[in-house]
């Protein structure tokens, strides 16, 4: 996780999926790495925005549902067409499941990488990153599709790469968890995530303190963020970070 400070990807998101594009969207707000700069429900929506933006203004990565796509010769066109019109673009492909025609589709027209929004929601940000890192060296796949790359034949999969699973922290306790992924993932202030535990506001803080502590014990990285972030924030960049969540892929 790397100079995070120094890193801002710009993302268009486009998809119809309204609670998938509500949450990917709260998550890139939380990350400093990312920063949403079109988020639409068509192509034909971010085609439209797109022609309203200049050149140093274009989305770094293109998030796109697959799942909207009419079918596999449809999600092939959309890829090669943003390809095209956005120089070194990093183009995502987000899906419900793995559908073995539309994830060959994506790997033969180019796509950087395909996660499955049960895999990815939560971590989407540092997924979004952990792919760019890799644009010209790997296809990236979250671990619901393994199976299904395992049954594909195509050269670009020689290089295929699994996105590493969420960050372990064996040391916080349920309720420890529980409380800090209410308070610095869902916001909640403290006196809210007592109510939604049925603590007392005192213990809720006490839960909250000791998750920082083990939060920080397990990450070597607090020369990387930047001076005016947060704890709260900072707890959420680890709550959400990739077991092998450097940015140069390590």
């Amino acid at each position: 996780m790397s100079g995070i400070g120094g890193i801002d990807l710009k993302v268009a998101v486009i998809g119809r999926d309204g609670h998938a594009l509500y949450a990917i969207n709260a998550y890139f707000a939380w990350d400093r790495r990312t920063r949403v700069k079109l988020k639409v429900e068509s192509l034909e929506a971010f085609w439209l925005a797109l022609g309203q933006l200049g050149e140093s203004d274009y989305p770094d990565v293109v998030v796109l549902n697959a799942d909207d796509t009419e079918n596999a010769h449809a999600l092939r066109r959309a890829i090669h067409e943003l390809l095209d019109a956005i120089d070194g673009a990093v183009v995502i492909c987000l899906a419900q499941s793995a559908d073995l025609d539309l994830l060959y589709a994506a790997v033969d027209a180019g796509a950087h990488a395909y996660f499955l929004k049960p895999d990815v929601l939560l971590h989407i940000a540092p997924a979004v990153c952990y792919a760019q890192s890799l644009k010209s060296s790997a296809f990236v796949y979250s671990h619901g599709a393994a199976e299904a790359i395992g049954r594909l034949n195509h050269s670009r999969l020689r290089k295929s790469k699994e996105l590493p699973g969420p960050r372990r922290y064996p040391d916080l306790t349920k309720r420890k968890r529980e409380a800090i992924i209410l308070y610095a993932i869902e916001g909640m202030p403290a006196r809210l995530v007592a109510d939604e535990m049925g603590i007392a506001e005192s213990t809720a803080r006490d839960y909250i303190k000791q998750a920082y502590r083990i939060l920080e014990s397990y990450h070597d990285d607090a020369g990387d963020y930047p001076a005016d972030m947060s704890q709260q924030e900072i707890a959420f960049m680890r709550l959400t970070a990739l077991a092998e969540g450097d940015l140069d892929g390590d």
